[in-house]
């Protein structure tokens, strides 16, 4: 019960961002805006501030995150390839966004508030951890799913975006305040210090609220009817039932931490990745099924991810 209340508090926040986008408060510049502002400015501060939440010793305990991220994306592309042929005669873009629909959920932004609530800045730091996985396959695979013309060059631009050159900065910084022995610094010092923390993590506290205004912005201009199509639902349902009920049971096998399986357990569970709409405009795709996809997950996750969570916990 408290996951479903959880989530709609979510849902009211991205509600706010589609009564802006209806009303005219907020446009397509501006949402646009707002999205490059949280990725490349206020979700790295609160990567930082997170991160720096735990020691060298939580990083080291929890090495597997990372890849157990990638178990879960790489799950989802398997039942998706096993279901491709499902789709009958389709183009070449729709089978792609079929996959990548399968291969990469929201792994940041939505379950960021869901673990906040239930684990608070340790769990946000092993949540950011975790992503790491997740974005090396979104910015490989993910990327030549749309497109195999990419050059490599670009692609690897691509992979060093903002919040992971964040997080490898923040990774740095775990690792050389616990391994290198550092004198006591002056008061002063200390001061700036705490005083440039609290700063960052005041920018960062913003991440959810300006993620949930850009998504709901984004879903006041998506048409229903691109959900109606059935091979939307299938996709809906590998994302949604398919890969939690295939991972939740194996990562509750693995001996780890209770946080750390929580985590996996909320990442598992959640709807397609909003990023799917700018790759489809970036490289080219099919947008509306991926349109549609998206706000299908997202409508349907309100039954599924309570029901799912309670299970798994």
């Amino acid at each position: 019960m408290a996951f479903f209340f959880q989530i709609l508090c979510v849902l009211g926040l991205v509600g706010a961002g589609f009564a802006a986008r209806r009303r005219g408060w907020l446009s397509a510049r501006g949402t646009n805006d707002l999205a490059h502002v949280a990725l490349s400015l206020v979700y790295p501060a609160l990567i930082f501030v997170s991160i720096t939440e735990l020691s060298l010793a939580d990083l080291r305990a929890n090495l597997p995150l990372p890849l157990f991220a990638m178990a879960i994306a790489m799950t989802g592309f398997g039942l998706g390839l096993a279901a491709v042929r499902l789709l009958g005669r389709v183009p070449a873009e729709t089978s792609r966004a079929f996959l990548f629909h399968c291969l990469i959920n929201n792994y940041s932004f939505l379950p960021l508030p869901l673990v906040l609530f239930r684990y608070g800045d340790q769990g946000v730091g092993l949540l950011v951890f975790s992503s790491v996985g997740f974005e090396l396959l979104l910015w490989s695979l993910g990327v030549m799913l749309f497109t195999r013309a990419e050059r490599r060059r670009d692609r690897l631009k691509s992979l060093f975006s903002p919040p992971l050159l964040a997080l490898i900065f923040s990774l740095g910084v775990v690792a050389v305040r616990d391994l290198v022995p550092w004198p006591a610094p002056p008061p002063w010092l200390a001061l700036a210090a705490t005083t440039f923390r609290n700063g960052l993590a005041t920018l960062g506290a913003a991440t959810i609220a300006l993620s949930m205004l850009v998504a709901g912005s984004r879903f006041a201009v998506l048409k229903f009817q691109t959900m109606l199509g059935w091979r939307v639902w299938l996709v809906s349902a590998i994302r949604l039932l398919a890969v939690p009920l295939v991972v939740i049971p194996l990562i509750g096998l693995v001996p780890m931490d209770a946080t750390a399986r929580g985590i996996l357990f909320i990442i598992a569970v959640m709807p397609s990745a909003m990023v799917s709409v700018l790759f489809s405009e970036r490289y080219g795709g099919d947008t509306d099924f991926i349109a549609g996809g998206l706000l299908l997950t997202h409508l349907w996750a309100l039954v599924t991810v309570p029901l799912l969570l309670a299970w798994a916990f």
